[in-house]
């Protein structure tokens, strides 16, 4: 794994997981990327799942500074690493951690015109992940340090963490692995 630490490599981090999942996505066909195995989620139900998880960093990201401050404090300890955040995030998937609330999927099991549900369901996403990207190019280096989040499953994240969450979170929906 390349390091991913400064803001131009998160930039073509989360573009690169945005392309990689979207091509695995697309290459599906239609019939498979809504079909689900048991309790397994479809590939339909991940990108619903990633589209939920991705709006709202954007969403957050939009707001003053002062706002996110005000709602969730700064952070007081420096930023993990891309790969510390994944064996954080690993560790509690392993512990049993599930998503839940409002990341869950809707579920839709279309009989006709899964064709177009596929295509709108992954311009959905696309045009979440271009929202996110043109939110993160208005932050300064630094501020991706400063501010956090709140993560359902880890806490609370320094903005830089969120990213490499997305990105790692984009890369393990969109494999067989999956959740």
């Amino acid at each position: 794994m390349v390091e991913i630490f400064t803001k131009p490599e998160l930039i073509a981090a989360l573009k690169d997981s945005n392309q990689r999942a979207e091509s695995w996505f697309s290459a599906m066909p239609a019939r498979d990327f809504f079909t689900r195995h048991g309790e397994v989620w479809s590939p339909s139900d991940n990108v619903d799942h990633l589209i939920k998880a991705v709006k709202p960093i954007a969403k957050a990201l939009k707001l003053p500074k002062i706002t996110l401050q005000a709602m969730f404090g700064k952070s007081e300890k420096p930023s993990m690493t891309y790969e510390e955040l994944c064996k954080v995030y690993r560790a509690e998937i392993a512990k049993g951690a599930r998503a839940s609330g409002r990341y869950l999927p809707n579920q839709e099991t279309p009989t006709d015109l899964a064709k177009d549900k596929k295509k709108d369901l992954l311009e959905q996403w696309s045009k979440a992940n271009t929202e996110l990207l043109s939110v993160v190019e208005k932050w300064d280096e630094h501020e991706l340090d400063q501010y956090q989040l709140p993560h359902p499953l880890i806490g609370k994240l320094t903005i830089r963490e969120m990213l490499f969450f997305t990105i790692y979170h984009n890369l393990r929906h969109a494999s067989l692995e999956g959740d």
